[in-house]
């Protein structure tokens, strides 16, 4: 994400899970370009990915809503497209 948070959050998003070793995470990445996918943000140089509209997953615990998250890329297993009303 840029600069200006306020800006970015405006940008188009799109579903995904991210899910780590003790967490999974179900919210929205945001593009910011409309031509950007996420693998591009991904693979960018910045060190963590943003959420919004987060549900939060620990394993043996109620799943917990929360307005943003931001993920260190270097704990992500892997990151999964969801389609909007799923998840």
């Amino acid at each position: 994400m840029g600069e200006n948070r306020d800006e970015d959050l405006k940008a188009p998003r799109s579903k995904v899970m991210v899910v780590t070793e003790f967490r999974e995470f179900s919210g929205y990445i945001h593009t910011i370009a409309t031509d950007r996918r996420e693998t591009d943000i991904l693979n960018d140089e910045k060190t963590f990915i943003h959420l919004t509209d987060v549900e939060l997953r620990v394993k043996g615990e109620m799943p917990k809503k929360v307005p943003f998250v931001a993920v260190n890329k270097a704990n992500i297993i892997c990151v999964i497209p969801e389609e909007e009303g799923k998840g």
